[in-house]
C-alpha cells in the first residue's frame, strides 16, 4: 500500500510525465524509478534502491538540496525538462508537496545555462496552408524578448529558424512535419501543446499585456500570430509559476527590412561557425572584438544575422562608429565605464520572474551608481544613435539613494537567513539585530562563567537543530558537571548537557533571530518591487547601452585592423573595393596577406575566376561576401576603399559536402544549395559560387554549370562571383556582354608553381593540379606518372582532332598564359607601393639590388 509521500510523488509525476521530477524530501531531493537511472547516467550520483530484489524494487538516487543548481544546470544543457517539487508546512503541521517550477531547455533562467551573448529561444510555427504563409512567435524569457514574423516563402522561414537556433519548439497536432523540423533543428527539445482557438488567445494575450497593445504591435489581425503567441505565454506561465512582468511587449519583425541569409551562407562565410572543427577562432564572430556587455554581445549578433537594406539606419551606425574611433576622450572612459554593468536584461528578469536575491539588487545598485558619470561621457557623442541614451540613464536618483542606503556590500545570495540590510535602514531590524548580537554576547560570557564554576577548560557552546544549545563536555571530564546539568545527548568522545539558564537563552535567541530573518525578508519584496516599479525603464536603459557596445565594439575593431569607412549607394550592381582582405584570414595568417581589388557594375556584373586550387580564390570570394555583409551591419571593413550599392541577398555555394541523414550525397547537396540561388537571387543579390558541377561526370558538370552562368548573367543578372576549373566556360564568359575573365596569378620556377594570389584580367587555362598535387606531398611516382598520362591525352587529342576537355593547349588568344616570371619580378607582384613607408623602400631597392 502506498505511502502519503508516495502518493505525493506519483501525483506530481502523472501531472509531468515528460520531467525528471526532483522531489524534495527534508534537506535532500530524491529522483525515483526511471529518473533515478536518468540521474545516475547523466548526473553520476549513486543509483540505490529501497525493497531491492523485491517486486515493490523502488530505484532512488539523490543529492543535498543546496547543490540542485549544477544537477539541474547539467540536465537542461542535456535536453532534459526538470519539474522542482518542494515541499510546504500547513498550521497542523501537515506536509505537502507541488511543483514550484518547470525548468527546460528553452524557460531555463539559470545563468550556468545561458550563453551571455547569445539568445535562448521558446519558439512556436505554424504553416498555414489556406493563406499559404508560415508564421512564428518566439521569447526569450531571459531578456523579456517576445517577437513574432510571417513569411510567404517556405525558404525565408527555414532561414529565419536557422537564424534563431531556438532551444525548445511548442507543436501542436497540426503543425509542420516534426520529421523535417528534427533534421533541421537536430538540437531542439520539441514540446507537444495542446491547440488554442482564437478567442481564447486574444483573451490570454490582453490579459497579459497592456490594452491596445496588439493594435500597436501589428498583429491584432493576424490570427496564426495571436495563437502561436498565446501559444508561448501560456507555456511560459506554466513553467514559471509566476508573473511575467519583464515580457511586456510584443515585437513583429518586417522581415522585408534586413538582408536575406540563408543558413548555408552563415555556414561557407564561417560567420559563427568554422567549416574546419577545432578552428573556433576561425570566424567572424571571433574575429571582431567583442563588446564589454553580455547585452551588447546579443544585440551584435543580432546584427550580424539581420544586415541592413536601408541606407539611412546603415549610415546613422556608421557615423556613430566613426565618431567613436576619433573620440578618445569620448571613447576610452565609455570602455572603462561598459566594463562595469552587469548583465541587466538578464537580472531584470530574474528578479520579475521570482528568482532573484538581494545580490542582484547589489548588482543594480552598482549599475545605478555608474550611470550619472555614463550619461556625462555620452553627452559629448553627437551622434543621434547615441544621444538618447543618457536620457534613460538619468532617471534612476532617488532609487540608487534607497538601495545604497538599504544593502549591505556584498549581500548574501540566500534571502532567508538575514545579513542583508545595513545598520540605520530599518529602526525595527536594528533592535532584533541588537537581540540577536546581544544574546551572543550572553553566551560567550556564560560559557566562560561555567568553566570558571566547574574548572571545566575545554568546554564550549554547540548548536544543532535536533537538540538545541548545549554544553560540550569531554568524557575524561563529564564527571565534573553539575547536577543541575541535563545530559542531553552522548558521543564517542563526549557528553553534551544543557541549563535552564541555556534553556531561556534559546527561547529568545532564536526567536529574536527568526524574527529579524522574516524581517530581513519582507524587507527584501519590498525592495525587489521599487526596483520592479522602474522596469521599463531599466530595459530602455539596457537597451541603449548595448546599442552603445555594439557601435563601441565596431569602433575597436576597426581601429584595432584599420578599416575603413565604407560609402553606399541607394543604386542597383555596383561595387567598387579597392584592396580588399578577408578579415578571418588575414588576422590568422601568419604570412602577408595579399590584397586585391574588385570593380562590378550592370555591365561588368558576371566575374569568371579561374587558377589552380590554392591559389586563393575561394578566400577572394568569401572576402568580398564578408565586405558586404560588414558594411550593412554598419561596420568598417577590410579594404583601403568600398562603395557599394545596398544589397538584399548573399548567396554562397562553396565547398563540397553531403547530407547522409537526408540520403543526400555532395552533388545533390551542390545542387539544392544551386537552385535555392537560382530560385530567390535578384538583380540585387550577391552571389558566390565556388565550384560547380564537380561531382558528376565531366560532361554534365560543364553542361550544368555553363547553363547555371547564362541563367545568373542573363536572367538574374546578379552580381556574380564564379570560380571554376571547367575552362570551357572562359569562352562563354568573353562571349557574355556582362560577363569578364579573371584569375589568380601564379608563377613557375624550377621548383614548381607559386601561388601570387593576385587577381588579374583574363582567363586561365591550367589549373596545376598535378603541381598541387606535388604540393601536397603525392609520392614522386605517381606526380611523374601523372604527367605521362596527361601528356598521353593530349597527344591523343591532338590527334583526333577532338577538342580535350582536359587540355592545356585548347587556349584561346583571350586567355591570359602564365607568365614564367623571373625572379625580380615575383619578388616585386606582392609588393603594393601604397603601403610602403620611405625607409622600407629603400630596402626593397637594395633586396632587390641583389637579386
Amino acid at each position: 500500500m502506498a505511502t502519503p509521500v508516495q502518493r505525493q510523488y506519483w501525483e506530481l509525476k502523472n501531472q509531468n510525465p515528460e520531467a525528471v521530477l526532483f522531489f524534495r524530501l527534508g534537506d535532500f531531493y530524491e529522483l525515483f524509478f526511471e529518473d533515478a537511472h536518468i540521474g545516475s547516467k547523466v548526473l553520476g550520483i549513486t543509483l540505490t534502491a529501497r525493497h531491492k530484489g523485491t517486486e515493490n524494487e523502488m530505484p532512488m538516487a539523490g543529492f543535498p538540496h543546496h547543490a540542485h543548481k549544477d544537477y539541474l544546470e547539467k540536465l537542461i544543457e542535456t535536453g532534459y525538462k526538470v519539474a522542482i517539487a518542494e515541499q510546504r508546512e500547513d498550521d497542523e503541521g501537515k506536509i505537502s508537496r507541488y511543483i514550484a517550477r518547470l525548468v527546460t531547455p528553452g524557460s531555463t533562467l539559470e545563468t550556468g545555462t545561458l550563453k551571455p551573448d547569445a539568445a535562448q529561444y521558446l519558439l512556436a510555427l505554424e504553416h498555414n496552408e489556406a493563406q499559404q504563409t508560415f508564421a512564428l512567435a518566439y521569447a526569450d524569457v531571459s531578456t523579456g524578448e517576445f517577437c513574432t514574423a510571417q513569411f510567404k516563402d517556405e525558404a525565408r522561414w527555414w532561414d529565419e529558424l536557422y537564424k534563431l537556433a531556438p532551444k525548445e519548439i511548442l507543436l501542436s497536432t497540426t503543425d509542420f512535419n516534426k520529421e523535417s523540423l528534427t533534421r533541421r533543428l537536430p538540437k531542439a527539445l520539441f514540446t507537444p501543446r495542446p491547440e488554442i482557438k482564437i478567442k481564447a488567445a486574444v483573451q490570454t494575450l490582453s490579459d497579459h499585456f497592456p490594452a491596445n497593445h496588439l493594435n500597436v504591435a501589428g498583429i491584432d489581425k493576424m490570427e496564426t500570430l495571436l495563437v502561436l503567441s498565446a501559444r508561448v505565454l501560456n507555456y511560459l506561465a506554466d513553467t514559471q509559476k509566476t508573473e511575467l512582468r519583464h515580457i511586456n511587449q510584443i515585437k513583429h519583425s518586417n522581415v522585408d527590412e534586413v538582408m536575406a541569409l540563408d543558413a548555408q551562407t552563415f555556414r561557407h562565410l564561417e560567420i559563427f561557425g568554422s567549416l574546419n572543427p577545432g578552428e573556433h577562432n576561425a570566424t567572424l564572430w571571433q574575429t571582431l572584438k567583442r563588446p564589454y556587455s553580455a547585452p551588447g554581445g546579443r544585440l551584435l549578433r543580432y546584427w550580424l544575422c539581420n544586415p541592413l537594406i536601408d541606407l539611412e539606419k546603415i549610415n546613422r551606425r556608421l557615423s556613430a562608429v566613426q565618431e567613436l574611433g576619433e573620440k578618445p576622450n569620448l571613447r576610452t572612459p565609455l570602455e572603462a565605464q561598459l566594463k562595469t554593468l552587469p548583465d541587466l536584461e538578464r537580472l531584470l528578469a530574474r528578479l520579475s520572474s521570482g528568482r532573484g536575491n538581494a545580490r542582484d539588487l547589489a548588482f543594480f545598485r552598482d549599475a545605478f551608481t555608474v550611470f550619472p558619470e555614463l550619461a556625462k561621457t555620452l553627452q559629448l557623442a553627437e551622434a543621434d544613435l547615441i544621444g538618447k541614451t543618457p536620457t534613460s540613464l538619468s532617471v534612476f536618483g532617488d532609487l540608487t539613494e534607497l538601495l545604497q542606503k538599504a544593502l549591505v556590500e556584498n549581500p548574501p545570495l540566500e534571502i532567508t537567513q538575514g545579513g542583508m540590510f545595513t545598520r540605520g535602514f530599518k529602526a525595527e531590524l536594528d533592535t532584533l539585530l541588537s537581540l540577536t548580537q546581544d544574546s551572543k554576547t550572553w553566551l560567550e560570557n556564560y560559557v566562560e562563567t561555567c568553566r570558571k564554576q566547574t574548572g571545566i577548560t575545554h568546554l564550549k557552546a554547540t548548536y544543532s537543530r535536533n537538540f538545541g544549545f548545549t554544553l560540550e563536555v569531554s568524557k575524561s571530564h563529564a564527571g565534573k558537571a553539575p547536577e543541575s546539568w541535563t545530559r542531553r545527548q552522548t558521543l564517542v568522545n563526549a557528553e553534551r548537557f544543557t541549563t535552564p539558564e541555556l534553556t531561556e537563552y534559546e527561547t529568545k535567541a532564536l526567536s529574536a533571530e527568526a524574527e529579524s530573518f522574516a524581517l530581513e525578508h519582507r524587507l527584501f519584496i519590498e525592495l525587489k518591487d521599487e526596483v520592479l516599479k522602474f522596469l521599463p525603464q531599466i530595459q530602455t536603459a539596457a537597451q541603449n547601452l548595448a546599442i552603445v557596445d555594439a557601435l563601441l565594439s565596431l569602433s575597436r575593431t576597426a581601429r584595432a585592423y584599420r578599416w575603413t569607412a565604407p560609402t553606399l549607394r541607394n543604386d542597383v550592381g555596383y561595387l567598387n573595393i579597392q584592396g580588399g582582405k578577408h578579415p578571418v584570414v588575414e588576422q590568422l595568417s601568419t604570412e602577408s596577406f595579399v590584397a586585391n581589388n574588385l570593380k562590378m557594375n550592370p555591365e561588368s556584373r558576371f566575374h569568371l575566376i579561374s587558377g589552380p586550387n590554392m591559389a586563393g580564390k575561394s578566400t577572394f570570394l568569401r572576402q568580398n561576401a564578408l565586405i558586404i555583409l560588414l558594411a550593412q551591419i554598419g561596420s568598417f571593413v577590410p579594404a583601403k576603399k568600398a562603395e557599394l550599392s545596398l544589397y538584399d541577398r548573399i548567396f554562397t555555394r562553396v565547398g563540397a559536402s553531403d547530407n547522409l541523414a537526408a540520403g543526400q550525397s555532395t552533388f545533390f547537396v551542390e545542387m539544392a544549395e544551386t537552385a535555392r540561388i537560382l530560385h530567390a537571387a535578384t538583380p540585387k543579390s550577391f552571389v558566390v559560387l565556388d565550384e560547380i558541377g564537380r561531382g558528376t561526370s565531366t560532361f554534365d558538370g560543364i553542361s550544368l554549370a555553363w547553363a547555371i552562368t547564362e541563367s545568373l548573367h542573363n536572367d538574374l543578372k546578379a552580381n556574380t562571383l564564379f570560380a571554376t576549373h571547367y575552362h570551357e566556360l572562359i569562352d562563354l564568359a568573353e562571349d557574355l556582354n556582362g560577363a569578364a575573365n579573371w584569375h589568380v596569378s601564379v608563377t613557375q620556377n624550377e621548383d614548381g608553381i607559386v601561388f601570387l594570389r593576385h587577381i588579374k584580367p583574363g582567363g586561365i587555362s591550367d589549373s596545376f593540379g598535378i603541381e598541387v598535387a606535388k604540393l601536397a606531398g603525392v609520392p614522386e611516382s605517381v606526380v611523374q606518372n601523372a604527367r605521362e598520362v596527361l601528356r598521353r591525352l593530349e597527344s591523343e587529342s591532338l590527334l583526333s582532332g577532338k577538342p580535350n576537355l582536359f587540355s592545356t593547349a585548347a587556349v584561346t588568344e583571350k586567355v591570359v598564359e602564365v607568365p614564367a616570371y623571373s625572379a625580380v619580378e615575383s619578388y616585386l607582384a606582392d609588393i603594393n607601393p601604397d603601403d610602403l613607408s620611405p625607409k622600407e623602400a629603400l630596402e626593397m631597392v637594395y633586396k632587390l639590388k641583389n637579386l
